[in-house]
């Protein structure tokens, strides 16, 4: 069973992931792919043509922040870089989720941006108070312009909510948090044991 995990930028997916990893599944999170495939030699070649040295650090490696600040202000930047990085992350994500034995929940934060909802099981919302989400992004550093330019770039939380087939509300208590994702997994289980049994 394979498992979509999305939501909005600041409402805890990785918080919610973890809690599914306390049940046995694998988690494979389609950011940290995303950066195996950014830090690429050939990847970053193209970020250079593209952009010039200041797309790079002191040592060579993709530099995350200044690339966020290109690509969250334009449509175009945006698609350069999701085009030159997307299919590398389908394959990892393929090939991480390939052990049949195993349960797993995929992180992808662009999950139906990119209508990339075939294939899972059932694909899992989290969802917090704007108030929360922005706090939450303001302790990691971002500004408030960051924040608004990051949540602006994803399709609404109202509209991800609508699209789910489960919603997971995480407005800062982990235990009702973990106690959704086991009413959750136990629904799965109980439904994939139905299906291979009757």
């Amino acid at each position: 069973m394979v498992i979509g995990l999305t939501g909005g930028i600041g409402c805890g997916k990785s918080t919610a992931a973890a809690c599914f990893a306390e049940y046995g599944f694998g988690v494979v999170d389609a950011d940290q792919l995303a950066r195996q495939v950014l830090e690429a030699p050939e990847t970053v070649a193209r970020l250079k043509v593209r952009w010039g040295e200041d797309c790079v650090d002191a040592a060579g490696r993709p530099d995350r922040r200044w690339i966020a600040g290109k690509v969250f202000g334009s449509a175009e930047e945006r698609d350069f870089l999701e085009g030159l990085t997307h299919p590398g992350v389908a394959r990892l994500r393929l090939e991480a989720t390939a052990d049949v034995s195993r349960d797993y929940v995929v992180e992808i934060p662009l999950l139906f941006e990119k209508n990339l909802t075939a294939g899972f099981a059932c694909v899992v919302v989290v969802a917090c108070s704007e108030e929360t989400r922005r706090e939450r992004l303001r302790r990691k550093g971002l500004t408030d312009h960051e924040i608004s330019d990051r949540i602006n770039s994803q399709l609404s939380l109202a509209e991800k909510v609508k699209r789910a087939d489960v919603v997971l509300w995480n407005d800062g208590d982990p235990a009702f948090l973990r106690a959704q994702v086991a009413a959750t997994v136990g629904r799965m289980r109980g439904l994939k044991n139905a299906s291979t049994f009757g």
